[in-house]
């Protein structure tokens, strides 16, 4: 009997310098700002598991604590916020924890 073993580390947590080359390569990144200390981050990982694994989005996370430049230039100020990146640009940020069909709605409007 055959058992399907789930896709492990979908999602990739980023340092300062990683962001701009992955947007740049992805049509629709979802960026999650975290702590590692934040309950709703972690809450909101198998949310990110699943929508990285069956959606066209690259989905990644930025720990603010040890990448605050990049936290500060896109407005992380407290955790987690999301930052969508369609094209290469910023085009819509949420803050606090989202439902999974909040995040999936978000991506589809964005992807081609």
């Amino acid at each position: 009997m055959a058992t399907q073993t789930a896709k492990t580390d979908s999602v990739r947590s980023l340092g300062d310098g990683d962001l701009e080359a992955i947007v740049e390569d992805s049509s629709v990144t979802l960026v999650e700002f975290y702590t590692e200390w934040c309950g709703t981050c972690k809450r909101m990982k198998p949310v990110l598991d699943t929508l990285a694994d069956d959606t066209d989005a690259t989905v990644v996370t930025v720990d603010i604590e040890s990448n605050l430049e990049t936290a500060i230039e896109f407005g992380a100020q407290s955790t987690p916020t999301f930052v969508l990146f369609a094209d290469g640009k910023p085009v819509k940020q949420l803050r606090g924890g989202q439902t999974e069909q909040a995040l999936r709605d978000l991506l589809a409007r964005f992807s081609d």
